[in-house]
Parts: structure tokens; sequence; C-alpha cells
């Protein structure tokens, strides 16, 4: 295992923490200032819509600047939104957190992984990356784990406001570790600018990989489905379950807690899948797989057959993860790549928006298990394309080869 691997690691997961550290009283902490399940979901879409319009300006920063840099600014933007939300007390201030968390997010969002997959390059590690990005996600959902409970009892204990606090905290951590143990890409970065020349022609750039580039195309396709499938689930599952549940945010805790250690066994199982299974296969087995268990739990009258039917959902959603990542890495440059990788967490976060706003009012006018059966289908819908995903990327190889002899 390289340094930067291991650096990689710790960053990744500090960075991460916070946010999913909150995760299971967010919702709640909205309700109690007075916001409906509909105006959550606006509340979230804000922070969706943002890092849209963020997401591929920020990636560029990183590649023209550094990505160190970016990643320490998002650490302290990020550490300004949670601070912001400790003092919160309706619609208007919770919306400006969020757009500020979506700038904070989108600062990070490619830029770490870009940093990571040019600094095990740069060591001498070639092998895909499906392994280091599923490690990666299973030690994040390890820490959240413990996160997710200890927030639940600080929420029982001494309420909604102190999380932040504690989350908080995390930012500066995060800081201080990515100051001293992170190498400084500035100087790589400073090369690449001397080829593209400005900031709008890295966008610029990054936009046309994508356009001309069959492979990338329809993983930003099927991204944006899953974002639309994905974050119905993640906003309504606490609020869902709170319902369902006699007990305090502690019983929510410890299921955020449950779903984590499923997150776990998915990125553990990436690799030995792979080895029996093409990308494309496991992709497709996977949405049918999120499909049948969204169903199954739209259809559960109680809080232990809700929460049954997310653990084996969540494993395959974070088994679905790590391959996408790495497959689209394999086809960008590093002068793009964090502006292709911020790209595709546009797509995701447009994605995820337009889900929550639509099937927000299915929602809010038949309940939470119904918006759940809208998301099964979209996880149906996006299967087969995951197969066309597979035949794109054999003819773009072939087509590569022959260029090449």
């Amino acid at each position: 295992m390289t340094r930067t691997e291991r650096t990689y690691y710790a960053v990744v997961a500090l960075w991460n923490l916070p946010g999913w550290f909150m995760h299971p009283v967010y919702p709640m902490f909205l309700l109690s200032r007075g916001l409906d399940l509909f105006e959550i979901g606006v509340v979230f879409a804000t922070f969706q819509v943002g890092v849209f319009l963020f997401e591929v300006p920020t990636g560029a920063i990183a590649d023209l600047y550094g990505r160190k840099v970016s990643f320490l600014l998002s650490c302290l933007v990020r550490l300004s939104a949670f601070l912001l939300y400790t003092v919160a007390d309706g619609f208007a201030l919770c919306v400006l957190a969020e757009l500020i968390d979506a700038l904070g997010v989108t600062m990070a969002s490619g830029a770490i992984d870009a940093w990571a997959v040019d600094g095990v390059r740069a060591e001498g590690d070639r092998r895909p990356a499906d392994r280091m990005f599923a490690r990666s996600q299973a030690i994040v959902r390890a820490v959240m784990v413990v996160g997710g409970v200890t927030c639940g009892y600080l929420a029982d204990r001494f309420g909604l406001t102190v999380p932040w606090l504690v989350a908080s905290g995390f930012f500066v951590i995060a800081f201080v570790v990515g100051l001293f143990a992170m190498y400084d890409d500035r100087g790589a970065r400073r090369a690449t600018r001397q080829a593209t020349t400005s900031f709008t022609s890295t966008i610029g750039a990054g936009m046309v990989a994508v356009r001309d580039h069959a492979v990338l195309r329809m993983l930003c396709l099927v991204t944006l489905l899953t974002g639309m499938a994905a974050m119905p689930i993640v906003m309504y599952w606490p609020p869902h379950l709170e319902a369902l549940s006699a007990g305090g945010f502690w019983a929510l805790g410890w299921a955020w807690a449950i779903l984590n250690l499923a997150a776990v066994v998915g990125s553990l199982l990436v690799v030995p899948m792979l080895r029996r299974l093409v990308r494309e296969h496991l992709l497709f087995g996977l949405a049918l797989w999120r499909a049948v268990l969204l169903v199954a739990a739209a259809l559960a009258g109680s809080f232990g057959g809700v929460l049954a039917a997310l653990v084996l959902y969540e494993i395959g959603v974070a088994a679905r993860q790590p391959v996408v990542t790495a497959w689209t890495n394999e086809h960008v440059g590093s002068d793009l790549r964090a502006t292709v990788l911020s790209i595709g967490g546009m797509a995701f976060m447009l994605g995820g928006a337009l889900g929550v706003l639509t099937i927000g009012l299915v929602t809010r006018a038949l309940g939470i298990p119904a918006g759940w059966l809208v998301c099964a289908a979209l996880c149906v819908l996006m299967a087969p394309l995951y197969l066309r995903l597979g035949r794109v990327a054999r003819r773009d190889a072939a087509r590569r080869r022959a260029a090449a002899a």
C-alpha cells in the first residue's frame, strides 16, 4: 500500500464523517424547525442543485491550482455551513446552509479521488482503482457506524443542536490531517495550467471529453438515474423508521449503524464479485437487487421489516459505487480527471434534485412507501442501460486498439 493510498483513506474518512454523522437525525432536525416532508425535500434539493452548479467549476479549479488546496478550502467552507446550522431556525437559513455546504462538497468531491489516483500512479501502483475505492468506502462506512450511534445518543441527551457542533470538529481535524499528510500537487497543476491556459478552457475541455466519449456519456446517464432513485431513500428513511419505532433518536442512530455495516459488506464484496462477473453484468444485477428490496421496504409494515429490507438494499448501493468510479477513471486523463469526475457528481446531484422534488410530491400525497415504489421502478429502468454500457465500452476499446495498431 502506497503512502498516498494510506493518506487518502484517512482524509476521505474524516471529510465524509460529519455529514453522515448528522444523517440519522438530519430530517428530524429540519422537522423540528417547522418544515414539512416536502419542504425537507426542497432543502435537500437546494443542496443538490448547488452541487450541480458548483461541481464542474470547482473541479476545474482543483485541476488547475491543486487538489490539496481545493480539499483544504472544502473543509473550511463546510465547517462554516455546519456552524450556521447550529443557529438556523427556519426554512431560509437551512437553505443558505445547504448552498454553502454544496460549495464545500464540490471543492473536494472530484479533487480528492483525482489526487489519490494520480498519487498512487506516481508511486508505481498500476492496479485497477476498483480495489482502492471499495476499500475507502468500507473504511468510511465503518467510521460512520460509530458516528451514527454517537449522534443518536447526543441528540437524545443534549438536543438536536449539539451534534452539529461535534460534527463541525471533524472538519477541523480533516483540515489539519490534510495540511500535513497530503503531498502538495500545485507544481503538477501549474504544469497542466500551461497546457490548458485558463479556467474556462479547462471546464470546456472536461465537457468536451464527456460529450465525445460514449462510455462517459453513458456513465453520466446511469448516474443521473441513480441519483433520482437513491436520494428519496436517503432523505425519507429516518422519518419513516421513526414513525414505526417506539424509541428515541438513539434507535435511528443504531439503524444508521446497521445500514453502514451493510455498506461495508457491499464494499468488501466488490472485488470477489468482479472475479466472476464483468462490470456490466454486476451492475445490471445490483440494479435489479435494489429494485426488489425497495419494493420489500415499501410493503413492510414494521420497523424490523423495513430496516431488514433497507440493509439488503444498502449492500447493493455500496457495491455499485466503486465499480462506477473506477470505470470513469479509466477513461479520462490526469489533466482533466477532477473536472470529469465532477461532471459525474453533477449528474448524480441533478438526478437527486429531480428525484427528491418529484418523488417528494408523491410522498406528500400518498406517503413514503408510495415514493419508494417509484424509486424501485427507476432501478428497473436503469438495469438494461448497464448492459448497453458494457457493449459501448467494448466497442470503444476495440476502436482504440485499431487506431493504435
